[in-house]
């Protein structure tokens, strides 16, 4: 299928570096999308190249067999492939990959590890690293395919369900963490500043490796020809534009027409052949497969994408000398030429898609568009960054000294007693009381730690939260937990949830506080989740609040919710609503991800508890005021 050729024999590691990539599908499957292609190319290229290289598959998608092309180039190349099960008992669940993905880093302690912005599938290895637990010797890049965010951006849909917001959160922080951060789009980068995430003005652009340049192959090319055939060529999805290229057809005279992508509940083939009449609908080919397809004499491809960031489906006609026709939006420019986007990209609409692909088809010669960028400036741009990038170094700090217990309630007491002589980092006082606020009286500790009856502590968790607020510098260190009756389990926290905070306790359900800022915080009815209401008033007065991906107690019962009743919910609402709080940025991301939640709940009441919980709907309209 390729001539092989060798296209740039310089291009080569300087130093090996054990490297895994973190990704969420991969090549050698029908329908796998542009970041698994990304992926599983730059896997193959940096292998190729002198590094030793695992590719580590998130769980969460059906992954299958893999065509024996793939299997043998992964062979070849020397790229280790591992692919994750679902961890069962993780609350809350899209924090369930990042943590089996922690696991995973851990057992293998990669030198670099580079991993998908997408569900935040770095968060917890980078939250365990940046409290001086683990991982200390990984540099972390986060590649930016596109976070959940821009995704549902691209399908011209709102964010419609509390745990895409927790993603978010998680995307955001994992940003935050990196000692890099890659795009292959200008565009995504300013989008993500544009928006308000901790995008470190280091972040590079870097485009899609291609598979010419990682294999050291010519790329067959198309043949050319007067053109006859349109060729959909992406997901069948609405926001690459499906409908517009639906609509387009109408103004266009017959032509053969051929749908190349994976199928979709909104557009499958028995209703794109409905609009289409006589097309052919090929939803399950490979990558090479489908190439062929567009290879065809006469061809012309059409991705006439509503938004996107940089699609691996325009840069492969590029390489293969593919007529194409595109839509001007997101990053695609950035792959083509500036002398032939005027003639291949369009405005996404139907009226501008027709007049683009009637000037192409009656066009006496309509030749492919040329690459914006020179091919092998990836991959050498990548080989760089991975020969250079560095783990970041914890900042010292004066370290925690002396740690109250405040032990509410005679079991906690015994807990207490036990976790002050199993400490041996810092001194530790156990004081008794009937309620936080007194207990906190008998103390001139500046950290403490409020133990209830639901509370029980591991023996390490006082010196592993000191060593967490040492190298954080937080001024609240929780950590996840275990349900009672299941210690495989493990309830993980936010520590910063945003937004997110009104809905559930996010934050923590037992950490190391400071207790000057403790204070003034604790409320006079401790109510059912006192550490939710605790942790939201001290995140909303400006405090730093880290959580640790690491179970270190049991907790008996659940946290705290806004449906509950009687809970802490109302507490935790009127904290927001203080005069003195600054609204939160995400609160009108929050507010439409609710509304389509209630909508949804609506048109199926039992779909959803949010349709129930009044609280919430309360948030919304102080929003919406």
């Amino acid at each position: 299928m390729f001539a092989t050729v060798s296209i740039d024999s310089t291009i080569g590691a300087t130093e090996n570096r054990r490297i895994a990539i973190v990704a969420s599908e991969l090549l050698g499957r029908a329908g796998t999308g542009g970041a698994g292609t990304a992926d599983s190319l730059l896997a193959v290229a940096l292998a190729r190249r002198g590094h030793p290289v695992e590719l580590i598959v998130a769980s969460g998608r059906e992954i299958g067999g893999l065509n024996p092309e793939w299997s043998q180039i992964y062979e070849a190349a020397g790229v280790k492939i591992t692919v994750l099960d679902s961890r069962p008992g993780v609350t809350p669940s899209f924090l369930a990959p990042p943590l089996e993905v922690f696991d995973a880093l851990v057992s293998s302690a990669p030198d670099v590890a580079i991993v998908n912005d997408w569900r935040g599938l770095g968060w917890a290895a980078l939250r365990a690293r940046d409290a001086g637990l683990a991982l200390q010797n990984t540099a972390f890049v986060v590649h930016c395919h596109g976070p959940g965010r821009v995704l549902v951006e691209f399908a011209r849909k709102v964010p419609d369900t509390l745990e895409r917001f927790g993603e978010d959160v998680a995307e955001r922080a994992a940003i935050g963490l990196a000692d890099a951060v890659v795009s292959p789009s200008e565009w995504l980068l300013a989008w993500m500043r544009d928006h308000r995430w901790p995008v470190p003005s280091s972040a590079r652009v870097i485009q899609y490796p291609r598979r010419s340049v990682v294999l050291d192959e010519v790329p067959l090319q198309a043949a050319g020809g007067p053109l006859r055939r349109l060729a959909f060529f992406g997901q069948l999805r609405e926001g690459k534009g499906i409908r517009i290229f639906l609509d387009a057809l109408q103004r266009l005279d017959p032509i053969d027409v051929v749908f190349l992508g994976s199928a979709s509940k909104r557009w499958p083939p028995e209703e794109l052949t409905r609009h289409a009449r006589g097309a052919r609908v090929l939803t399950d080919l490979t990558r090479e497969e489908a190439l062929a397809e567009l290879r065809v004499p006469g061809t012309l491809a059409v991705m006439p994408s509503l938004l996107d960031n940089s699609p691996n489906t325009v840069s492969e006609c590029v390489e293969h000398g593919i007529p194409f026709v595109s839509t001007d939006t997101g990053g695609i420019a950035e792959l083509v030429a500036e002398a032939d986007r005027p003639r291949v990209l369009c405005a996404p609409t139907a009226e501008a898609l027709a007049e683009a692909l009637s000037a192409a088809i009656a066009a006496a010669d309509f030749p492919p568009a040329q690459a914006a960028r020179d091919a092998s400036e990836s991959l050498h741009a990548w080989m760089n960054l991975v020969a250079t990038v560095e783990a970041a170094r914890p900042r010292p700090r004066r370290p925690v000294s002396r740690v109250a217990i405040v032990a509410v309630g005679d079991r906690s007491l015994d807990r207490a007693r036990r976790l002050a002589e199993a400490t041996t980092s810092v001194d530790v006082d156990v004081a008794h009381a009937p309620s936080r606020r007194a207990g906190l009286a008998r103390t001139a500790a500046e950290w403490v730690v409020f133990l209830d009856e639901h509370d029980d502590p591991d023996d390490g968790l006082i010196d592993t939260l000191v060593t967490a607020q040492a190298a954080t510098g937080a001024d609240v260190v929780t950590a996840a937990v275990r349900p009672v009756g299941d210690p495989d389990a493990a309830r993980l926290f936010l520590g910063d949830p945003g937004a997110l905070g009104l809905a559930e306790n996010h934050y923590g359900a037992l950490g190391l506080v400071r207790a000057s800022l403790a204070g003034p915080e604790l409320a006079d009815d401790d109510g059912a989740d006192p550490d939710w209401l605790l942790f939201a008033r001290l995140a909303l007065g400006g405090a730093r609040i880290a959580s640790l991906p690491l179970s270190l107690s049991t907790l008996a019962g659940g946290v705290g919710k806004a449906g509950d009743v009687p809970g802490s919910g109302l507490a935790v609402l009127e904290a927001f609503e203080a005069p003195h709080v600054e609204p939160f940025h995400d609160l009108p991301q929050l507010l439409t991800t609710l509304a389509a939640a209630l909508q949804y709940a609506a048109d199926a009441p039992s779909a959803s508890p949010v349709a129930q919980n009044g609280l919430l709907r309360r948030a919304a309209r102080k929003v919406a005021r």
